[in-house]
């Protein structure tokens, strides 16, 4: 009976969430990467008729003017499934971010966060069952000791020079994005990968039957003009 409960907890939460992840980083370094992680998160594995196959807030794109900013944050946390933290020593002071991941951690589960590393060193301390902390652990400080177990996190240090993402589509990134991705849709990342290459390939294809019916359209267009122009001469 409590597993049938907690199977309709978990099912409204997904049916009432608005976002199905936020995104909390540090402006100074990383907006570049949230950008681009936001957007691969969003049309990974999307059908063509779909406008995202996720919703995820980015304040940059996500955030109307509100009369109270931190309220505005509270609720859309509160309407989020998953929190994306881009660690970095700059996250790790920022006041703004230090009230993101204080309030997810209040409210919601350690087991629905998910971190990226954008800078600086993570590591885990099996034996105290916490990250290893020091100065330059790119953390928020709250975390210590909140962390059930080692979680898995993503290594994405190589983009912070944005040369690495100026082409539109990294492969490499995606890939990495794809871990996140995977998380917040339940799925191996293998399958959510494999539908990606096959929604590719209906796009192609349905594409390619467009063109195709367009080029019958206009040639009938122009067979029929022909015979129109072909019956005011005989006139």
């Amino acid at each position: 009976k409590r597993m049938e409960v907690c199977s309709d907890i978990i099912v409204w939460s997904h049916i009432m969430a608005t976002y199905d992840a936020f995104i909390s980083y540090s402006h100074a370094k990383d907006k570049h990467i949230a950008a681009a992680l936001q957007r691969v998160i969003q049309n990974l594995g999307k059908p063509w008729y779909k406008r995202w196959s996720l919703r995820v807030f980015r304040d940059d794109t996500s955030l109307s003017a509100a009369p109270s900013l931190l309220a505005a944050i509270e609720r859309a946390l509160d309407e989020s499934r998953f929190l994306i933290l881009l660690a970095s020593p700059e996250a790790g002071v920022s006041p703004w971010v230090g009230k993101e991941v204080g309030y997810w951690i209040e409210h919601k589960s350690a087991d629905t966060l998910l971190i990226a590393l954008t800078d600086s060193e993570l590591s885990w301390d099996t034996e105290a069952g916490d990250f290893s902390w020091s100065v330059t652990t790119p953390l928020p400080s709250l975390l210590k000791a909140r962390i059930p177990e080692e979680p898995k996190w993503v290594d994405l240090r190589t983009f912070r020079d944005k040369k690495h993402l100026r082409r539109q589509r990294n492969r490499k990134f995606t890939n990495l994005a794809a871990d996140f991705a995977a998380a917040i849709h339940g799925l191996p990342k293998d399958d959510l990968l494999a539908d990606e290459i096959r929604q590719k390939k209906w796009g192609i294809k349905l594409a390619w039957f467009v063109a195709a019916l367009l080029l019958v359209l206009a040639g009938t267009t122009a067979w029929q003009w022909k015979g129109a122009v072909a019956a005011n001469r005989i006139v």
